[in-house]
């Protein structure tokens, strides 16, 4: 995880005159500087908004389904009593009880130990349900939480739905945070690779660029290390004896202790010039050589940074149970939060009319006609799937 408070640095090297056109290695190292402030930017971005969605995953949308969910029940109960109630016509009590069954299928799903749902599915000659354990293991199943060693007082006493749920939501986005730190570590101490497919293809071709990588990160980690050590000579704060002077070395020697580890250039450069070692003219005057190394890492600093804005992205995308589309900023993904966030508060609010409105005889037999043509056409588009796969089958 970046730190919060750190802000994107833009470190540039500017022309010695305005006559003076900088050098082709300069103008890298400006674009690169560019381009991995924007990118750190990206990250804190999808940071926050990931932070963000956990938290009101959990105090909003939760909520909204638990609410959906109860409503859900109550129209199952109402449409039960109505059955009972109210005189409807062979056809229509026939959907009638078609869509008891249909929601009662669904609900014990959510629902696994509630009894009254299954008493209504078995009174409307539904086929037998999951037990409560098949259906709790499917539940976690499909939200891909933890397997293998679960602990024995997790299933000691019986949860609800709503605490289980809760706590499925919390496991997983704490495993997501955990798999997205780990990657970021892995990445950030990962050996760079030009082109490793080419590299299998020719072995001969993959020796001389496995040399040229091993000079090439020799050449970064002793730039790299030059600089940390001009560092620590100046900030190191053991030898400091006025206090106030050696709260501010500590400081500043953990920001170079966190740029050095995670190989941040820029940072390391900053500090330089922050404590005076070094100033706009000493990066202009760098010699080619060592300006090309300098490019050479912060390369590798914005794969590293681009690989982790990747992930932020993947993750959204699993969230959202879409196809992973590089690109997507945060903003997008917070938008399509609220979306469903609305959709689920308008289903509460639906749901809420409609019971009120089928309370009528005359409004829940108009209702059931339409039940019934939409369970007629679900079953004419199965019936053409089934077509369809067995002439596929016959080719």
């Amino acid at each position: 995880m970046s730190d919060p408070k750190r802000r994107s640095l833009v470190l540039t090297i500017t022309p010695a005159a305005p006559e003076v056109p900088l050098s082709a290695p300069q103008k890298t190292f400006n674009r690169l500087s560019k381009q991995i402030a924007k990118t750190e930017q990206d990250i804190q971005d999808w940071e926050k908004a990931m932070a963000d969605i956990q938290q009101r995953a959990v105090t909003d949308m939760l909520p909204a389904q638990r609410r959906y969910l109860a409503l859900q029940i109550q129209l199952l109960q109402q449409l039960d009593g109505s059955s009972r109630e109210i005189k409807l016509g062979k056809v229509a009590q026939e959907t009638l009880s078609q869509v008891i069954v249909h929601l009662a299928e669904t609900l014990i799903v959510e629902c696994p130990d509630d009894a009254t749902i299954r008493e209504i599915h078995q009174r409307h000659d539904g086929e037998e349900l999951m037990d409560e354990n098949t259906v709790r293991a499917v539940l976690e199943e499909r939200l891909n939480a933890r397997s293998g060693d679960a602990d024995d007082e997790r299933h000691a006493s019986p949860e609800s739905f709503a605490e289980l749920m809760e706590r499925l939501i919390k496991e997983r986005l704490a495993e997501q945070n955990e798999s997205l730190r780990r990657k970021a570590e892995a990445l950030r101490d990962a050996p760079e690779s030009d082109d490793p497919v080419s590299e299998h293809r020719h072995p001969g071709a993959q020796k001389a660029r496995d040399t040229r990588q091993a000079a090439q990160t020799e050449n970064i980690r002793q730039a790299l290390r030059s600089i940390y050590r001009k560092l620590v000579s100046m900030v190191h704060p053991d030898r400091e004896t006025d206090p106030e002077r050696r709260e501010q070395k500590t400081a500043l020697m953990q920001r170079a202790n966190q740029a050095y580890a995670g190989k941040d250039l820029l940072q390391l450069l900053a500090l330089q010039q922050e404590l005076g070692q070094i100033d706009p003219e000493t990066l202009h005057a760098l010699e080619e050589d060592h300006l090309k190394t300098y490019n050479q890492a912060l390369q590798h600093q914005l794969a590293r940074l681009k690989a982790q804005v990747q992930e932020f992205q993947q993750r959204a995308a699993a969230v959202r149970g879409t196809f992973l589309s590089f690109g997507v900023p945060p903003k997008s993904f917070v938008r399509d939060f609220e979306d469903t966030l609305r959709e689920m508060r308008r289903a509460v609010a639906g749901i809420q009319q409609e019971m009120k409105a089928l309370q009528e005889p005359k409004s829940l037999k108009n209702w059931l006609q339409g039940q019934r043509q939409a369970i007629r056409r679900q079953q004419q588009m199965d019936r053409d799937t089934e077509m369809f796969w067995d002439m596929d089958e016959g080719y």
